[in-house]
């Protein structure tokens, strides 16, 4: 069975598609003669007819089906196989393994994805969302090529590349008191009752460093890793929160207004592990990303 290879299961396969030896040779591009002994070598390694002789014809043995059917199966994965390879070493046809943050996947992401993905349809994302620590831990194992975190991680060998900012905002119920100014301060939000993000997360580090620099300490209600939940809880009247811009869902339910003293961004790069030679999809992706900084670096502040 050692000696069982691709072009004995291709000729067996072929044989079986047309019935006939000698039109499987022209089709293989062979000697009837050598198709003929490939058939019998074959026989021989698994132990069992696959053919029968009948006249001119040969057709499949009921052991010949069942066997043909796996070989087909394992031809396949094969060709695929060989592609999958193929497509590690070429930019235009490899597969980019990308982690970020919700954020990033609902606003920021997409768009890139598809302008990308016009250039060069040949290659395949697979997109995982996850917390910042999620997103970076994925990186340093080698689960994802690239990241988009944000505020920049702090860990050794990872490249780090700024990509934009993110405003934010504070956002209030419809009826709250501070609807209909301008813009607020912190000292405004500290004695309110907030809707945050949990401690773990970084957006939730960039909120209270910035209190803490005004010597604040934010009134938490509520904790919660789905901004869009938390946008919920703003909804239902429970508190008011601090979320990066645009929200995460339109509504007339929410007021949104401008941070000053001090603004708040959030800022997003994106990360690559150093110790490991980008894929040639990914190394591409990475660079396109990178020439579009050049676009308004802040993302603006509105509803």
């Amino acid at each position: 069975m050692n000696r069982i290879n691709a072009d004995l299961l291709r000729t067996c396969v072929e044989v079986a598609r047309v019935e006939h030896l000698g039109r499987a040779a022209e089709v293989l591009q062979a000697d009837q003669s050598t198709v003929s002994r490939k058939i019998a070598r074959l026989e021989e390694e698994v132990g069992v007819p696959l053919f029968e002789r009948i006249g001119r014809s040969i057709r499949l043995t009921q052991a010949g089906r069942r066997f043909v059917a796996k070989a087909e199966r394992l031809l396949d994965d094969l060709r695929d196989a060989i592609a999958d390879a193929e497509g590690a070493v070429s930019a235009e046809t490899g597969q980019v393994h990308i982690g970020f943050l919700h954020t990033v996947g609902a606003r920021w992401l997409p768009e890139r994805l598809a302008r990308f993905l016009r250039a060069y349809p040949g290659v395949r994302f697979v997109l995982e969302e996850g917390t910042a620590a999620e997103v970076v831990s994925g990186v340093v194992a080698g689960d994802f090529d690239l990241g988009i975190v944000g505020p920049p991680p702090n860990v050794p060998d990872l490249e780090i590349h700024p990509l934009f900012r993110e405003r934010v905002a504070a956002v209030v119920p419809a009826a709250h008191r501070l609807v209909g100014r301008s813009s607020c301060t912190l000292e405004d939000l500290a004695r309110e009752p907030l809707i945050l993000p949990r401690s773990r997360s970084g957006l939730r580090k960039v909120i209270d460093e910035a209190f803490a620099v005004q010597g604040l300490s934010p009134r938490v209600a509520y904790e919660g890793d789905d901004l869009a939940i938390v946008q919920g809880l703003v909804e239902a009247g429970l508190g008011s929160t601090l979320l990066p811009m645009p929200l995460p869902v339109p509504s007339t339910r929410v007021a949104v207004i401008p941070l000053r003293e001090p603004p708040i961004a959030r800022t997003m790069v994106l990360c690559w592990d150093r110790r490991r030679t980008l894929p040639p999809a990914a190394n591409l992706f990475a660079t396109r990303l990178m020439s579009q900084v050049s676009e308004p670096f802040d993302l603006p502040v509105s509803a």
